[in-house]
Parts: C-alpha cells; sequence; structure tokens
C-alpha cells in the first residue's frame, strides 16, 4: 500500500534583535499558526536554537521534534527534523558534521573556503503506520560562504544517501540558486538515484522579511527519489500585514508515495 505525505523545508532564521519587529519572540506565536495551518506529515528546520527547539517541542505536542546544535557541546544552531506522531514510527535518527571527521563535534572541512560556522546535517529513518518499508528523511543547511565548501558537503550528503538502502526526502537551505555548482552535484545523481527536484517550479524562497530593494532568490529545496508530482509543490504565502513575517525565507512545500 503506498500512501501521499506532505513534506516541509522551514528556515526558521536565528533569533536575532537587529530584526527588530521580526524578532522570532515578536513572530513565534505565526510560526506554529502556519505550521498548524499546513499540517505537514514531516518538516526540516533551519536555524533552530536551543530555546526556539524547545518552543517548538512545547507548542507542537502532535509532532515529536529531534536533533540537536553544532557546536562542541550540542548547543546552538542546528537542523532538526519534526514528524507527526499518529502516523510515523521512529526508525532511526543521526546528525552528523559535513567534514571529514562527521562524528567530531563542531568541526568544519578544513582547507577550504568554509566560513567558520559548522555545518551538520540529520537523516531520520522513519515507517507510516498504513506502510512495511522505511524512507529516510535528510535535512541539511549548507555553508552560507564558500562555493566549494557547499559543492563538498553536497558530495558528502549524496554519498551518505547512496548508501542508504531506503528511497529518500532530502530538504534544505543550501545557500545556493538552482545554477549554482552545489545543485548541480545533487541533480547529477539523478540517472544513479532518481534524484529530482520537488521545488523546481518555484522561482524563490528567501526574501529577506520584504526588505525594499531585495531581490528574492531560490535557496531552499526539497528533493526526492520517491514518486511525486513537482507541479503540486508550492511555497506558503506570508505577509507582514499583523506587523511581521513568520521568517525571512518562505516555507515549501512538496507530496511524496511512500
Amino acid at each position: 500500500m503506498s500512501v501521499k505525505i506532505k513534506i516541509m523545508t522551514f528556515n526558521l532564521r536565528v533569533p536575532s534583535k537587529v530584526d527588530e519587529n521580526n524578532y522570532f519572540k515578536l513572530r513565534k506565536n505565526k510560526v506554529v499558526e502556519t505550521i498548524r495551518k499546513e499540517m505537514p506529515d514531516v518538516i526540516g528546520f533551519q536555524e533552530a536554537v536551543d530555546w526556539t527547539l524547545d518552543f517548538l517541542k512545547e507548542s507542537l505536542p502532535e509532532y515529536y521534534v529531534l536533533g540537536h546544535g553544532r557546536d562542541d557541546r550540542y548547543h546552538g544552531e542546528g537542523a532538526p527534523v519534526a514528524f507527526r506522531k499518529d502516523v510515523f514510527s521512529l526508525c532511526g535518527f543521526r546528525q552528523e558534521w559535513l567534514s571529514l571527521e562527521p562524528n567530531k563535534p563542531a568541526s568544519v572541512l578544513k582547507g577550504l573556503d568554509q566560513s567558520k560556522c559548522p555545518r551538520v546535517y540529520s537523516c531520520t529513518e522513519l515507517i507510516h503506520k498504513d506502510c512495511e518499508t522505511p524512507f529516510a528523511f535528510y535535512n541539511i543547511h549548507s555553508d552560507h560562504r564558500g562555493e566549494m565548501a557547499k559543492i563538498v558537503e553536497s558530495v558528502i550528503l549524496m554519498r551518505d544517501i547512496a548508501a542508504s538502502p531506503y528511497k529518500f526526502v532530502l530538504t534544505g537551505d543550501f545557500n545556493a540558486v538552482p545554477d549554482s555548482d552545489s545543485i548541480k552535484q545533487i541533480l547529477s545523481t539523478k540517472e544513479a538515484l532518481g534524484t529530482v527536484d520537488l521545488t523546481a517550479t518555484i522561482p524563490d524562497s528567501f526574501h529577506g522579511f520584504g526588505r525594499e530593494n531585495f531581490t528574492p532568490v531560490k535557496i531552499d529545496y526539497i528533493f526526492s527519489n520517491l514518486p511525486s508530482d513537482p507541479a503540486e509543490s508550492y511555497k506558503v504565502a506570508d505577509d507582514d500585514s499583523c506587523g511581521h513575517y513568520y521568517s525571512d525565507h518562505n516555507a515549501l512545500c512538496a507530496f511524496v508515495e511512500i
């Protein structure tokens, strides 16, 4: 039996008082309202810090929220995953650093153009209550600076995905536009893995809280090799009519069959 599930990728934007009216404490309820309205089955978050992660766990009791920070004490910014308690059972979870020492906390890609920020990705293996086979859900927040670092991060990630026995979904903020080499690296696995960009028809995702003289760009994606129709994918509308946005990124949604 196959079932259709809804996937969301959602960059929360770290809490920063320089955002003024868009400081996380002022928009946190809108974040929860957005998730409740969309009710995705699985969510890949980016830019979650300790207390925003705690807030999500408390405010979304219908979801399990897994993940931790990327520093050497497992705190700070991370790339957690949330999934519906009434839909899935957890088969496995791990979080690794995007480096040549993936299990060393706060490790980075030495000798490349990576920023000082460690980068992580998570892998969650889930099984739907009405299915017999698990699938793997990956979530990443790529480096914001180093072009070569982003390519290497994509290679590390796709090698991990290729080694999995399961079909996959990959969400994330890749800090890269569609024609960048790091995105091309991911899509180069189409023949070997069946990788498809489910958000290919979505023109942009990062809008910087709608600031003036800023052209929105596409840097958020959902990839998969599960049966899907990219035409069903969409970005979740947002505006500041209530005084703030839910984030400086639009959340993106797609559907896959498992």
